[in-house]
């Protein structure tokens, strides 16, 4: 079975800076006894609480920030190769308009498509990135 696991805050922790903490706390304990073999099928999906279904989605560089410290987050869990091995995709209101920021990002393995996949003149555009 592969298994996309969804991160992500609200937007009170995001206002009052914790997002980092909260993804932290939700890949420690999601991830517990999940062993460095088994995260060969794990995808981790950063979707924003406050982005799911809003339309707001966060800054390609704001979206990055959390990326990157979920990457460094999943090394000290287990080790960089397993980092570096774990897709993490972007999940909060990914549409056409911001598809090239978004996956432009180093720390942006693509997308987990919602809204925007349900119908082809909003889904191609994305693919196509």
């Amino acid at each position: 079975m592969e298994v996309v696991l969804c991160i992500g805050e609200l937007l009170s922790d995001r206002e009052a800076g914790n997002a980092e903490q909260v993804c932290a706390f939700q890949l420690s304990a999601d991830l517990a006894g999940v062993t460095e073999e088994q995260m060969k099928k794990v995808t981790i999906a950063y979707e924003p609480v406050w982005a799911i279904g809003t339309g707001k989605t966060a800054t390609p560089e704001d979206a990055e920030a959390i990326h990157k410290f979920c990457r460094n987050y999943i090394a000290k869990l287990y080790n960089q190769k397993v980092a570096d091995e774990t897709i993490i995709q972007y999940g909060g209101s990914m549409k056409a308009s911001n598809a090239k920021d978004l996956l432009a990002q180093p720390d942006i393995d693509g997308g987990l498509i919602g809204g925007a996949s349900l119908k082809a003149d909003t889904f191609e555009p994305i693919c196509n990135e």
